[in-house]
């Protein structure tokens, strides 16, 4: 029976692993050893693991026989019964001795280590993201390039419509990339994530679905801008627009996450949902000093958009200014009530 030895990296990921037959198998950091580690925390000839034999009434498993090494051997997980064994080998006493279990783990050093035989079932697959599925055709030139000019376009659109001065170019153009290199930057964090935890980077694919939330956002923004226009209120703007930027927040962030880790669906909208949620209470936080302040402009819309876009109905300019007599003549009445 073969015995696998796994190196543990960080959230107990196996960073690699050595296949040995043979019913003894020694690790430390000598080339003489089955199992050669590089820590330099681990003794030349550290520990020895021999097969139990089953014909002895113990069921399967290794022995551990800690070769007087110099740091020991710390037991961090260990399906057999502990009761009469030690859990930590002591580093003092020569040929301190342990059973081990299947899947037993072991700190050497600095170093983790999981015991298994090769007859070990593995976790059953799991399914790819739709995400992952289709992660080549993000992350194409030909795919990003049309996102990235319809995003500069519509960015330089909405900076033109909404600018009340003369139009500069330099001042534009700042804006511009500083808003492309906010993005840059975020998708450079969830492209290094994916390297550091899956070894993907997939670095375009998370620039595109960032600007596919940046173009879904603007053009529901325009929507709620339209819409508060019709209503003549701004409640509506700050009512929805924070709700769908949250919403939008949320689903990138599940996208992302399941690009660049390796968490399960449930994993995935519970961490985004939580972070959500940490915006929204620092949100508050922020306003909750604002509320009950006495505010001395009206609440009205005022955007100003194209006669076009207006589908509900309303009073001219002139009918608005016949009809504040009244109201004035009524506030003249009630002061000198």
């Amino acid at each position: 029976m073969a015995v696998i030895i796994e190196l543990l990296g960080w959230g107990g990921k196996r960073q690699r692993y050595f296949t040995v037959e043979g019913p003894a198998v020694t690790i430390g950091r000598s080339y003489q050893n089955d199992v050669v580690l590089g820590d330099g925390h681990i003794s030349p000839e550290h520990l020895r693991l021999d097969a139990i034999d089953p014909s002895n009434g113990v069921e399967g498993g290794w022995q551990l026989t800690d070769l007087d090494s110099l740091n020991g051997v710390e037991i961090l997980k260990n399906s057999h019964s502990t009761s009469s064994h030690f859990t930590r080998a002591d580093p003092h006493e020569s040929n301190s001795l342990t059973l081990l279990g299947e899947g037993a783990e072991l700190k050497i050093g600095r170093t983790r280590l999981r015991i298994l035989s090769d007859s070990h079932p593995v976790d059953p697959a799991k399914e790819l993201h739709h995400l992952e599925q289709d992660v080549g055709k993000l992350n194409r030139l030909s795919i990003w390039l049309p996102l990235f000019l319809l995003s500069l376009t519509l960015d330089i659109g909405a900076l033109y419509a909404s600018s009340y001065i003369e139009w500069q170019w330099k001042n534009v153009l700042s804006t511009i990339l500083g808003t492309q290199a906010g993005l840059l930057m975020l998708a450079l964090f969830w492209g290094g994530l994916g390297r550091f935890l899956r070894s993907e980077s997939h670095f375009l694919s998370h620039y595109c679905l960032i600007l596919l939330a940046g173009l879904a956002y603007s053009l529901s923004d325009w929507l709620i801008g339209v819409l508060g226009y019709n209503l003549g209120t701004q409640t509506v703007a700050l009512v929805l627009k924070p709700l769908i930027a949250l919403s939008f927040a949320g689903l990138l962030l599940s996208a992302n996450f399941a690009l660049a880790t390796n968490m399960l669906p449930r994993q995935r909208w519970v961490s985004a949902l939580g972070f959500v949620m940490l915006i929204i209470v620092v949100s508050i936080t922020a306003q909750v000093s604002q509320w009950g302040e006495f505010s001395p402009y009206p609440d009205y819309f005022s955007g100003l958009e194209v006669p076009v876009l207006q589908f509900a109905d309303a009073e001219s300019a002139e009918q608005f200014v016949v009809g504040l007599d009244p109201i004035f003549a009524a506030a003249d009445r009630m002061a000198l009530d």
